[in-house]
């Protein structure tokens, strides 16, 4: 990737000034753009206040009960201040053995029947998660954001490790930004779900996550032609490409190209 100096929505410009659609949004965790709407504004008003270090405040309760609204089938809510310390966390309850804890990802390929543990993405497309244990990957502006678990079962929930203590300026953020999902109205969503000239081309799709079907070799080397025509993928065959809700005609023309040259429908 070349270094990036701004971003904007769903463009990345280098010190350059050479614009870049994103199709990795970090994650997942950009799906709402790089500068949702009144993130600036919730960063300005929880550090004037100077809630920043990990003591207890009124946002946790805030996060855990928009988290419960947002998945309400979930009633028990976990804060790890990140992937490992969730990952561990799981792993008391659900490992065997040496084995790695599982993860399974909707958006990589169909959850099988009886998965204990899955991540959950917003907008994804006549996918129905029943997990047992759902992490959720939410709009958040980096990636120093506390990985929340939610449990289905309480009494399973009593087996985790109690929450870490989490900055409230990270809660805070993330309250804003699960609300932002909860307030968007109908005609938002379609954009998130709508058929574009490029899902045709992709081995597996659910809405505006794409999948490739590429092994690692040829990946690297549609990457590396994807960023020879302004787009940024996903660093890994594995991850999932996400769609933009929108984009001009003119800046996709390329890519579109170096997609049909690249991608087979399997």
């Amino acid at each position: 990737m070349p270094l990036v100096v701004r971003a904007r929505e769903y463009h990345l410009y280098d010190r350059d000034g050479v614009r870049y659609l994103d199709f990795f949004q970090n994650h997942g965790r950009a799906i709402l753009g790089h500068r949702p709407d009144g993130m600036l504004r919730a960063i300005k008003g929880t550090a004037s206040r100077g809630l920043l270090a990990e003591y207890p405040t009124v946002h946790r309760g805030r996060l855990e009960k928009i988290v419960e609204r947002l998945l309400p089938t979930y009633r028990a809510v976990r804060l790890y201040d990140n992937r490992r310390h969730a990952v561990e966390a799981l792993q008391q309850v659900f490992g065997s053995g040496d084995a790695p804890l599982v993860i399974a990802d909707p958006a990589v390929a169909d959850i099988e029947a009886g998965q204990s543990v899955a991540f959950w993405r917003p907008f994804l497309a006549d996918v129905e998660v029943t997990a047992e244990v759902l992490i959720p990957i939410l709009p958040f502006p980096g990636n120093f954001v506390c990985e929340i678990v939610c449990v289905r079962d309480a009494a399973l929930a009593d087996e985790l490790p109690p929450s870490d203590a989490i900055s409230p300026l990270v809660l805070d953020l993330m309250v804003k930004t699960v609300g932002s999902l909860l307030s968007m109205g109908s005609e938002q969503k379609k954009r998130f779900f709508r058929e574009t000239a490029l899902h045709p081309m992709m081995a597996r799709s659910c809405g505006p996550y794409c999948m490739s079907g590429l092994d690692e070799a040829a990946y690297r080397e549609f990457h590396a032609a994807a960023l020879a025509a302004n787009v940024v993928l996903p660093p890994g065959s594995g991850i999932p490409m996400i769609l933009p809700p929108y984009w001009t005609d003119g800046e996709i023309a390329a890519f579109a190209q170096v997609a049909g040259k690249y991608l087979v429908k399997v």
